[in-house]
């Protein structure tokens, strides 16, 4: 057994953070362990000029530090995961080690660019990936008059803090950046190595974000670097007595869905040069699958969709709602009242009244999904991010960033299933039974997507025989709902879909 186990890192702050947090959860499942610490500044990090992309895939931020591993100078370099190539490393081998942090990126743009907004919008960011898919993004989910400006991007090189120095000294107005590396700088308090590298670093942190309003990109439009969020750990391949004590640290759905993506990405070659995203997040109810981008061939991807998926498919005349056209409701709007300094879940667009005043730099505006983030936007209103259509179980892992917990009630209609909610609800309006069309037959009807839980219990309490059909739901409150309304024997008849709009190009026959 090992007494002493030498880790080595790059010399960045955050590097640093990364390999302490490991070797402390090395050290909480081994105390006997005595751990060492060996950091190397990396080719990449001295090189701040040359784009990354023109660079990378040469093991910049790696290979110096593998070279210390086959040298024996060290027993194990964490890295992470986004930063290695894609080919199978000669004479090593990579552990998984520890959860997945968030892999979203964030935008933090000026508040002094929000209130007196430019013609010209200018964005700091190094990833032809994000430059690639957040021209489209921000040209319609940027809030009015700023999808009204002309986009532009340019690179920009350094540690977390240097590239958010340069940006807030800098004319540009926004800066997008990896969450998972804001999380950890500024969720490092527990470490009791270098705390006052870290302290000092958390406050500049913070000092610089309260300049800034953020914007959490949503994966299904904006997928991450392949295995963006992920640690990794390499070790001599000869060495089984070390991987095995790393491989205690590995987290399973870090593991799975930072291999997938990687294997994705290899597909079209792999590289910082890609204008690809691949975001894989493992739910219960599936493997769900974003992939967003351009290929070197100039070949447009965009994909999205939960494995596995079930083979079936339905005439328009075997499905709810009929003809698989969205069910018509009517709104009615009643009157309301917001709990002072609350932050806001919007269920819908409308749900949001024309009235309603919100200030986005003291409230948090988040919707259920990108259709209502759109409404939102064209009407003026800072989206900081959204559940992307996933459901409002889904932890948010914003804490951290915004420096509090959020205080949310969800806005949506009186009748809203307040059962499978996470938040309490402030109804805004009123929303009418779906139309039934006149010469509906419920016998005919061998699957239904239901689009809510009140939906759902509407339809069932009139036509029960829709109870033993085949079952679409979407993520969330309304698959908690079905599935416990028809309870386990059902649970092979219940499918989860991204999308009404994914669940007719799925499933419905054309």
């Amino acid at each position: 057994m090992f007494r002493k186990i030498t880790i080595g890192a790059r010399s960045s702050t955050l590097a640093k953070l990364q390999a302490y947090t490991v070797g402390k959860k090395l050290k909480d499942t081994n105390p006997e362990l005595e751990i060492v610490y060996r950091f190397k500044e990396a080719s990449g990090d001295k090189d701040l000029t040359s784009p990354l992309w023109q660079i990378a895939g040469k093991g910049i931020f790696t290979k110096d530090l593998q070279d210390d591993l086959l040298n024996n100078e060290v027993d194990a370099i964490v890295h992470s995961w986004k930063d290695l190539d894609l080919e199978k490393r000669k004479g090593t081998s990579i552990i998984s080690v520890l959860q997945r942090e968030d892999q979203r990126d964030v935008l933090l743009f000026k508040k002094s660019s929000w209130k007196n907004p430019d013609k010209d919008l200018k964005f700091c960011t190094s990833s032809p990936r994000r430059e690639f898919n957040l021209q489209r993004f921000f040209s319609e989910y940027l809030p009015d008059p700023l999808t009204k400006s002309t986009l532009s991007f340019s690179p920009i090189r350094g540690n977390v803090q240097t590239r958010i120095r340069k940006f807030l000294e800098g004319d540009a107005h926004g800066l997008i950046i990896a969450k998972a590396a804001l999380d950890r700088l500024l969720n490092s308090d527990f470490l009791t190595e270098d705390i006052s590298e870290f302290t000092e670093i958390r406050n500049f942190l913070y000092d610089s974000l309260n300049q800034c309003l953020f914007m959490i990109l949503p994966l299904s439009l904006n997928p991450n670097a392949p295995a963006q969020g992920a640690l990794c750990v390499e070790v001599r391949e000869s060495e089984k007595e070390i991987y095995d004590l790393f491989s205690e640290l590995t987290d399973m759905k870090a593991k799975i869905s930072s291999e997938t993506e990687r294997e994705i990405l290899s597909q079209f070659g792999g590289g910082c040069h890609q204008k690809i995203g691949v975001a894989v997040i493992i739910r219960p109810y599936g493997q769900v699958r974003f992939l967003q981008g351009e290929t070197d061939d100039k070949e447009n991807l965009s994909k999205k969709g939960i494995l596995p998926m079930p083979d079936l498919h339905f005439s328009i005349d075997e499905v709810w709602p009929s003809q698989a056209k969205m069910a018509q409701r009517q709104r009615e709007r009643i009157n309301y009242k917001i709990p002072p300094n609350s932050d806001l879940f919007i269920a819908r667009g409308y749900a949001f009244p024309q009235d309603l005043i919100i200030n986005s730099e003291t409230q948090i505006i988040w919707t259920s999904g990108l259709t209502t983030w759109r409404e939102l936007a064209k009407r003026g209103i800072w989206i900081h991010g959204s559940v992307d259509g996933l459901g409002e179980l889904e932890d948010l892992k914003i804490d951290t960033l915004f420096n509090r917990k959020p205080n949310f009630v969800k806005l949506s209609h009186q009748d809203s299933d307040l059962s499978k909610t996470t938040y309490p609800l402030v109804p805004t309006y009123n929303l009418s039974a779906p139309e039934i069309p006149a010469n509906f037959d419920p016998e005919k009807i061998k699957a239904a997507f239901w689009r809510s839980g009140s939906e759902f219990n509407i339809i069932t309490s009139k036509y029960p025989i829709l109870k033993k059909i085949i079952h679409f739901v979407g993520p969330g409150s309304t698959f908690s709902k079905v599935k416990s309304e028809l309870g386990e024997e059902a649970a092979n008849r219940i499918h989860v879909c991204l999308s009404f709009e994914g669940w007719i190009e799925n499933h419905i026959k054309k």
